[in-house]
């Protein structure tokens, strides 16, 4: 009897492992192809003594118990003390405030602070979780228990051993685990093997596809505990500030166009692809200076070799190269307030300087306000393609002229790498690039502006460097951090994985930096002179870039039917919103609609559509996302719902506000 039971048991695994794979062949063809034939190495499912389900691994069984009361324990336990993560803001002081976006932001955190204890009780009493990262599947019982007792919108199973996961396709059924997400507007994710980075890297898209305010509360289902799935829990938590880093904001956007739009009528040249231009320099060593700190230990060995090298000046580095008399090639700036005039003009108010900025090359993202680029001897614009401004110039470019680089922000630093990259160069060294520091003091290069008796922003600044977390340092064991600091790294990060004709030596005694070798300047040698080099540079920025597709016509046409297109899309972005809603379940609803609708704008071959999409999807997913995070610190459900309309309610004056602004200022000076 044991022996026919044990048979029909092994033909349900086996029948399971085929609806599982037709689901996958569906659903995740990759995963398919991988696990269609696959031979487990070291551990499989088996039935063990007692007749139930088990994993084998080292001749013995890996679960000491029946497994689906082990699962249901995991998840009454789960229930009663979840381990999550939730969003958060760093609001500015009142007097720092120059945005209405950042101040109604802190005005929901003001009410929600004076109504409520500022806890959060226990986010897993909702009856829908939103979205829930099951780290370890086992044999996935625990899944499909939270499932039976609660409703869970997205999922995120992440099972690092192939030989589990191929377990796991044999015991539990995946396509009506599936089917209750996808009919709620979520979804089930997939991710089998890897480390720490892959997965922080695979939620980020899965949060970018969903909907950002998922990450409201993210809970953390351990099935078990070992030293990988510790390391993606806390690198969740310390990363999770580059998921919603770079969002931007519809006022910002309005800025960057404006800027944009002044650029295009100066006629600044364009930045092209780099396959339609030769850089005859292209062996040449560049080195990208950015102002951190360890830039000053550098300061000699670019005085004394600059003749030799190309230099490509970031930010406020290029006072502290300037008063050391070493003369950058080329200038980068990328910010988009009209404050960055003041930064840069520091040069002209420092006291024997014989080189001025007339006498300098810039390359500036399309942002970047045009009374900036006219201090400069040539100006050149980078299109910005993740802003609405980049995406006008992109709608310009019937001919496909003009190069769209990522990963170019937060800091100018990413940008100064970017530029090098698409000039061609093959041989870049990173100076200054810190992405942090060893000292709170010593933040920044001690010849740069931030160090000047008469700086205005100190006090800004001391705010600003605090450090957040250590990171492995370049030269030292770890080094101090700031989120946007870290962010800058990642994205450097990734430029190179995906740049891999580029020869990267780190020379900063900062943060390590994957795929830039660490390189002390002492142990540089370069190798020849560059003749003619000023000339050289002129020709190299003429023959990369170009003047044509920007007519007063065309421009003013497309901003026609950008205006007309994010008028329309708001509305209907809007009315999405406009009903009373009684519960959280209901809000996170409109807001998984208004996502797909954001996301099909993104995804659209209409550049007008994209450039809407980027004016407003910064505004959309900072405000949806903390709505959400603020309403669970409510217990009393009547007091939230009125706590959720009345931010509904403010948001959409907002947005009417602000659509005004643009209407009326899309072709203005900065108002900041």
């Amino acid at each position: 009897m044991c022996t026919e039971s044990n048979e029909l048991k092994e033909m349900m695994l086996r029948a399971t492992l085929l609806a599982n794979l037709a689901l996958l062949k569906e659903k995740m063809p990759s995963l398919y192809d991988f696990f269609k034939d696959y031979q487990p190495v070291n551990t499989g499912v088996v039935i063990d003594e007692n007749g139930y389900e088990n994993l084998y691994n080292n001749n013995q069984f890996v679960y000491k118990e029946q497994p689906r009361n082990l699962a249901k324990k995991q998840v009454t336990k789960f229930l009663e003390k979840p381990a999550y993560n939730n969003y958060e803001i760093r609001h500015q002081s009142d007097e720092d405030i120059m945005f209405k976006h950042a101040a109604l932001l802190k005005s929901i955190y003001n009410v929600r602070s004076a109504n409520t204890d500022n806890k959060i009780s226990n986010p897993a009493s909702e009856s829908q979780l939103d979205f829930v990262c099951f780290l370890g599947g086992g044999l996935g019982y625990q899944i499909e228990e939270l499932f039976n007792i609660k409703n869970v919108l997205n999922v995120f199973l992440f099972e690092p051993n192939k030989d589990s996961f191929y377990a796991l396709l044999h015991c539990v059924e995946l396509r009506p685990l599936f089917e209750m997400c996808t009919t709620k507007g979520g979804k089930f994710s997939i991710r089998v093997g890897g480390d720490e980075h892959n997965v922080v890297n695979e939620i980020s898209s899965f949060l970018f596809q969903q909907g950002h305010f998922n990450m409201s509360v993210m809970y953390f289902f351990k099935h078990y505990d070992s030293p990988l799935i510790t390391k993606i829990v806390e690198k969740i938590k310390a990363a999770g500030h580059s998921m919603h880093a770079g969002w931007g904001f519809f006022e910002d956007e309005i800025i960057g166009l404006s800027h944009t739009l002044a650029n295009l009528n100066a006629k600044y040249p364009i930045l092209k692809k780099p396959s339609l231009f030769k850089n005859r320099l292209q062996d040449s060593p560049v080195f990208v200076v950015a102002n951190g700190p360890s830039l000053d230990l550098t300061i000699d060995f670019l005085k004394e070799n600059q003749d030799n090298l190309i230099i490509i000046s970031c930010g406020t580095a290029l006072k502290a190269l300037l008063v050391n008399k070493i003369v950058p090639d080329i200038h980068v700036e990328m910010e988009r307030t009209a404050g960055l005039l003041d930064w840069v003009n520091v040069v002209e108010r420092t006291n024997d300087l014989t080189i001025k900025l007339k006498d300098l090359n810039i390359i500036a993202l399309n942002t970047v306000y045009d009374e900036v680029l006219k201090r400069f001897k040539t100006a050149y614009l980078l299109p910005k393609i993740s802003d609405c401004g980049g995406s006008f110039i992109r709608g310009l470019d019937r001919k496909e002229l003009y190069t769209y680089p990522d990963y170019i922000n937060p800091t100018v630093s990413n940008t100064g790498l970017a530029i090098a990259d698409k000039l061609g160069f093959k041989e870049v060294y990173l100076v200054g690039m810190d992405f942090g520091f060893i000292s709170e003091n010593n933040h920044h290069s001690k010849h740069s502006i931030y160090f000047d008796s008469d700086f205005k922003h100190k006090e800004l600044m001391k705010k600003l460097m605090k450090g957040d977390m250590y990171v492995k340092g370049n030269f030292k064991d770890e080094v101090l951090t700031t989120y946007t600091f870290d962010s800058s790294r990642l994205n450097i990060e990734l430029l190179l994985r995906h740049s891999s004709h580029l020869k990267v030596f780190n020379t900063s005694d900062g943060a390590f930096i994957l795929n830039a070798e660490p390189k002390s300047v002492n142990d540089i040698e370069i190798q020849k002179n560059i003749k003619y080099k000023k000339n050289m540079i002129t020709t190299l920025l003429q023959e990369a870039s170009s003047l044509e597709q920007s007519s007063l016509s065309n421009i003013n046409n497309s901003l026609t039917e950008v205006r007309i297109r994010t008028k329309k899309i708001l509305e209907q972005l809007i009315a999405i919103t406009m009903p009373h809603f009684k519960t959280r379940e209901a809000l996170v609803n409109a807001f998984t609609i208004q996502n797909k609708i954001l996301i099909g704008l993104y995804k659209s071959v209409n550049c007008h559509d994209v450039a809407a999409y980027w004016l407003i999807q910064g505004t959309f997913r900072y405000f949806q996302t903390y709505i959400i995070s603020n309403v669970y610190y409510y217990d009393d459900l009547n007091k939230r719902a009125d706590f959720m309309n009345s931010c509904i309610d403010a948001f959409h004056s907002h947005i009417s506000d602000i659509y005004t602004e643009f209407v009326e200022n899309y072709n203005k000076p900065a108002k900041v």
